[in-house]
């Protein structure tokens, strides 16, 4: 499946080859290459033009791991959102270049390390087998799917795009990215910042939504089970328009996030429990299979892996008396220091190699509720989503501050804070509400922002997608 889904490698290529070079073979196309029979995989053209059931399959199951990739490669997506925001702190024993370059103690970033790469090229990957997933399915009438599975495929597809350009931008942030890729051999220019992103990303899900919409009752293909209760062409729509909530409020669209939600499998009562907020489709992982994977946040208490995360002191300080949450961190005093940092404690809420991790799961829907209601004037509204999460996810008592906006969006901002620790939002919650600051909110700090320490708000663009462009003007 590598061989489909692999878009990286050809950015690989440019990226070892010089500009001078690129631009000194103008008659050369680094994509035709002599053909190469591949004795363990199925030609790409054999895919695109009427795949059967089997290959099908393996392009919707490829689809699903090539998105994955980003949070398994080399510093993953929630390790580079997390440090870039000091959400969680990586001190590790063979790589200097989280202290020296992610923190900013050595200068900037570098775009063409690890980390300006790693969980780039993985979603980069999630786009290109969407692209081919696309044009393969659409061959497939009347072999292995008939009209109304064309349409869901379609918009499984899309969906999966609109994931994948989200996760690119929000690494991103207003350095944008491409978003015309169709034609890997012309692909579009990286985008003015990250509205124009944000808009194609809501086109994908709603071109989407109503492919799912007029896909039937069943998908050609069988789903992972983290997808349980999403697996279908309507409940796959649900989730399909959570994300759509989501994107929404990234624009500022606040009546259109609302909208979503409804469609969506958001759920807010008072009745609402912890179990309720934990619906949503996940990621797996199984280590024990061949070819499958480890879930790369998981981090036994105790152990001094060589990349070893600590999460700053300021995590348990500013959180509120009795909140169930802190119960996402372990107290390991002092289990690694450098000459500026000391790792007292230790995320704890990734509990082993298999645990699965949610794409996005209805607590979080609830504070988009909550943010888009505060947002909009109802006041009412936000404050019951709020009482919702500090009921059911932190065990605590009702809200009983302030409700003027401000202080509203404050408090969201901190139950977000505590119920999406290290899931990739806290860095994009600061930058979208202009708050990548020392002090962002009276109760909530950002350490390691003084002299020598640096915040970054993005990651640079990768040097061969420079490359790319320089040779390609």
């Amino acid at each position: 499946m590598t061989k489909y889904l692999n878009l990286s490698g050809v950015r690989r290529w440019v990226a070892l080859g010089s500009a001078s070079l690129l631009l000194g073979a103008a008659a050369c196309n680094p994509f035709q290459l002599d053909a190469i029979p591949d004795p363990n995989n199925t030609p790409l053209d054999t895919v695109l033009n009427q795949p059967n059931a089997l290959q099908l399959q393996a392009l919707a199951t490829g689809q699903e791991a090539a998105f994955r990739l980003g949070h398994t490669n080399n510093a993953p997506y929630y390790q580079m959102t997390g440090s870039l925001c000091r959400e969680i702190v990586i001190l590790a024993s063979n790589e200097p270049r989280w202290y020296g370059e992610i923190l900013g103690t050595t200068g900037g970033l570098n775009n063409n390390s690890f980390y300006s790469v790693g969980s780039y090229n993985a979603f980069a990957r999630g786009i290109r087998a969407a692209n081919i997933l696309r044009q393969s399915v659409q061959t497939a009438l009347p072999v292995v799917a008939d009209a109304k599975q064309i349409q869901a495929t379609l918009g499984y597809a899309d969906t999966y795009e609109a994931l994948s350009k989200l996760h690119l931008i929000n690494l991103m942030g207003e350095n944008g990215i491409r978003i015309d890729v169709a034609d890997i051999t012309k692909p579009g220019k990286f985008t003015n910042g990250s509205a124009p992103a944000l808009a194609n990303i809501r086109q994908l899900l709603d071109k989407a939504a109503t492919e799912l919409a007029n896909g039937g009752k069943t998908f050609p293909f069988v789903l992972s089970s983290g997808y349980a209760g999403f697996d279908s062409p309507p409940t796959f729509l649900l989730f399909n328009r959570a994300l759509a909530a989501r994107v929404a409020l990234y624009q500022k669209d606040y009546s259109g996030a609302l909208q979503a939600l409804r469609a969506s499998f958001f759920k807010n009562a008072a009745s609402t429990t912890a179990g309720d907020l934990a619906v949503g489709p996940q990621l797996t992982f199984n280590p024990a299979i061949a070819g499958d994977q480890s879930n790369a946040y998981f981090q036994q208490v105790g152990s001094k892996p060589s990349t070893l995360v600590v999460v700053p002191d300021n995590f348990v300080t500013e959180a509120e008396a009795g909140d169930l949450r802190l119960g996402k961190v372990a107290s390991t005093p002092a289990i690694r220091s450098t000459s500026r940092i000391t790792g007292n404690y230790v995320p704890t809420i990734y509990t082993s190699p298999t645990q699965p991790l949610s794409i996005i799961r209805n607590e979080e829907l609830v504070l988009i509720s909550a943010e888009a209601n505060a947002l909009t004037g109802n006041t009412a509204g936000a404050v019951s989503d709020i009482n919702v999460i500090r009921k059911a996810a932190g065990g605590l008592p009702a809200y009983a501050g302030s409700t003027d906006q401000a202080s509203l969006i404050n408090e969201i901002l901190r139950q977000r804070r505590y119920s999406l620790f290290y899931e990739g939002q806290f860095l994009i919650d600061l930058r979208r509400l202009g708050l990548l600051q020392p002090k962002p909110t009276p109760e909530i700090t950002i350490p390691y922002t003084a002299a020598p320490f640096k915040v970054f708000d993005r990651l640079p663009v990768p040097q061969a997608e420079v490359n790319w462009d320089i040779a390609n003007p």
